[in-house]
């Protein structure tokens, strides 16, 4: 356990200190004032559109930060043989993969609910909104990130940095649309399709499952039991990739 929170703190840390996070923090700045512009020339409930806009910026540019982050980390130190050292104290590489996962979880998650506040100050001078089901859509963006932080880690192991991001982001891309793929292809009169659709729709995680920022502050609340629908299936997936990625990890050879 000990050798595991050394691996989260390390990857914490690591991540911190990426010049990209901060120049992530900027952008997302200026395009929170962009929302802010567009919307204070909108009519009707600027807040909503405020809000919206706004969210679905977050978990954009969450998304693509886990991606990075996930792939870069474990490769920089696998080039720069830390890599080894940090082996060397645990009893398994899957317990690696798991204090990777959770350090950068951490980084991700304060840097998710710090644009989400930012948006929220942005958001109350325009009017009021359901602040519950806003934030029942903050958890399900975390649960989203998450999920794409472990799809991450499972393509880190790639032969480049560039084919790892490429197939996370694939992966991402093609995982909010997993049902659209599985009905369209249900309807294929050709067999290798149909096959294709339903190897998509049970092998990738459905990201959309996840998404609560549709109604998110106009609505007052998505329930209780759609709540606890996202929160076991986006933590059974998250399990499960973890799971897949600390058996590739355990069969890779290093040298």
């Amino acid at each position: 356990m000990n050798g595991l929170m050394e691996v989260a703190r390390m990857s914490f840390l690591d991540a911190l200190r990426n010049r990209m996070l901060y120049g992530v923090l900027v952008f997302v700045i200026l395009l929170l004032l962009a929302a802010l512009a567009v919307a204070t020339v909108t009519m009707g409930r600027t807040e909503l559109l405020l809000l919206d806009l706004g969210m679905g910026a977050i978990s954009i540019i969450a998304n693509l930060m886990a991606i990075v982050f996930a792939v870069q980390s474990l490769q920089q130190e696998h080039a720069e043989r830390t890599l080894y050292v940090l082996l060397t104290r645990l009893p398994s590489r899957g317990h690696y993969i798991v204090g990777k996962f959770t350090g950068l979880a951490a980084v991700l998650g304060g840097m998710v609910v710090l644009m989400w506040l930012m948006l929220c100050l942005l958001v109350v001078f325009f009017g009021s909104v359901h602040w519950l089901s806003v934030f029942q859509a903050l958890l399900a963006t975390l649960i989203e990130v998450w999920m794409v932080l472990a799809i991450g880690l499972l393509f880190a192991h790639a032969s480049s940095l560039f084919l790892g991001i490429l197939l996370t982001l694939t992966a991402d891309i093609t995982g909010r649309f997993t049902t659209t793929i599985h009905q369209f292809s249900a309807q294929s009169e050709e067999p290798l399709l149909r096959w294709l659709g339903e190897a998509v729709y049970y092998l990738l995680p459905n990201l959309e499952a996840v998404n609560l920022r549709n109604g998110a502050g106009d609505i007052a609340s998505f329930g209780g039991e759609r709540m606890l629908s996202v929160l076991m299936y986006g933590s059974f997936e998250i399990a499960l990739l973890l799971a897949a990625s600390a058996f590739v990890f355990s069969r890779r050879n290093l040298s």
